[in-house]
């Protein structure tokens, strides 16, 4: 990855292969080396790679290293620079994909779980606002949009490509997703530019980050988003298949939606906090949010419930989209790649505690629906904390 001057890219070309660059980092660090996985472990359950027990633990062993890559990545950049640190987090995550493939059990699997949430989560941390800190402020709505469109199709891929890759067995599967990732890690290499250092240490003469009380309530906000989309995330296809005893097909159904939704709608919401602003744009998809969790709870009709699936849909992960591009107004130029280091940090904790904590409650009552209750309370106070009124009027530096 080379670097060149950091004049802001503001041409459409130049606009398009960042964009990718985004896309690919979120698709690569989330959407491959995360989500891929759900759909092979009843492969390689299947062929005695591993038990049911241990799939579960594999799943934790991925969710702490990603906790460990969100809290270390900062550094990384301050000791490696930028484009080292993406570099060789690239890296890890092919070597750990390529590794996957081989049926060594389950210490030798764990082993690069770990490293593949690791770089993952260094990529999601790093890539996006290097690249807004390069491009132009007009296009930050795309930039964030493609981004996490990248994490979208890795959520529709979870759903429909992978499990036909996974009919082929489990190691031809690992393979085919290392060499879908290293293609894109060859096409993020001859697109990427270095952003300027200024990004993590702002120059004495440059504007001050803004990191004050705004920042913190963005950071509560994302944390509050975090617990609010656990029980869908953990839940949903559980609670639809047995909960109101539709089964499990129409479960699948479900998540296929989300997925095909999510992989088409963070474009789409860049290109509306483009034209609004990122504050009234999250605002309206943090409202979204709430009302899809709390849809089951209000709604009992079990035909209907496909009205929650598709809102979780549309703002996942647009809402995520739209909280990394508010983190470049809060924060400015200069402050948003710190900021959006900490609202990272603080998702990853509170997911961990919320999926934790739902999951104890769920087994203390063995009932579904006052756990989208307590999340879309949660969701609630985290729209409050992301009104736009608390920040006053902001503009992209």
């Amino acid at each position: 990855m080379s670097g060149g001057d950091h004049t802001l890219v503001d041409d459409r070309g130049g606009v398009r292969r960042l964009a990718f660059v985004g896309l690919a980092g979120g698709l690569i660090g989330v959407g491959i080396c995360r989500f891929a996985y759900t759909p092979l472990v009843p492969v390689m359950v299947g062929e005695g790679w591993i038990t049911a027990a241990e799939a579960g633990y594999l799943g934790a062993v991925n969710f702490a290293g990603y906790f460990l890559g969100a809290a270390t990545a900062w550094w990384s950049a301050l000791r490696l620079g930028t484009g080292r640190a993406v570099r060789l987090n690239l890296l890890l995550c092919l070597a750990s994909l390529a590794a996957a493939a081989l049926p060594w059990g389950y210490h030798w699997l764990a082993l690069w779980r770990f490293v593949a949430g690791y770089g993952g989560a260094v990529l999601i941390v790093l890539v996006g606002p290097a690249v807004l800190t390069l491009t132009a402020a007009t296009h930050w709505g795309v930039i964030t949009g493609m981004i996490f469109t990248g994490v979208g199709l890795g959520v529709a891929a979870s759903g429909t490509v992978v499990p036909l890759l996974a009919g082929l067995g489990a190691s031809a599967a690992w393979s085919g997703l290392a060499l879908a990732a290293l293609v894109l890690a060859a096409m993020m290499h001859a697109f990427w530019r270095e952003p300027s250092e200024a990004g993590l240490v702002p120059p004495s003469d440059g504007p001050p980050a803004r990191l004050g009380l705004p920042a913190v309530l963005l950071c509560l906000s994302y944390a509050a988003l975090a617990v609010g989309i656990a029980p869908h995330s953990v839940f949903w296809v559980d609670y639809l298949a047995r909960g109101l005893d539709l089964g499990i097909a129409v479960g699948g159904v479900h998540w296929t939606v989300i997925g095909l939704l999510a992989a088409t709608t963070p474009f789409v919401a860049g290109r509306a906090a483009d034209r609004f602003g990122f504050g009234r744009t999250l605002v309206a998809a943090m409202l979204l949010s709430t009302a899809a969790v709390l849809f089951p709870v209000l709604v009992r009709a079990p035909d209907l419930q496909i009205v929650s699936s598709v809102l979780f849909g549309l703002t996942m992960p647009s809402t995520v989209a739209l909280f990394a591009g508010r983190a470049g107004e809060i924060g400015g130029r200069y402050g948003q790649r710190r900021l959006w280091w900490l609202m990272t940090f603080y998702f990853a904790l509170s997911q961990a505690g919320g999926f934790y904590g739902l999951s104890a409650l769920f087994e203390l009552m063995q009932v579904h629906l006052p756990l989208f209750g307590l999340a879309g309370a949660v969701l609630a106070a985290g729209t409050v904390a992301a009104l736009p009124v608390w920040s006053g009027g902001l503009r992209r530096d």
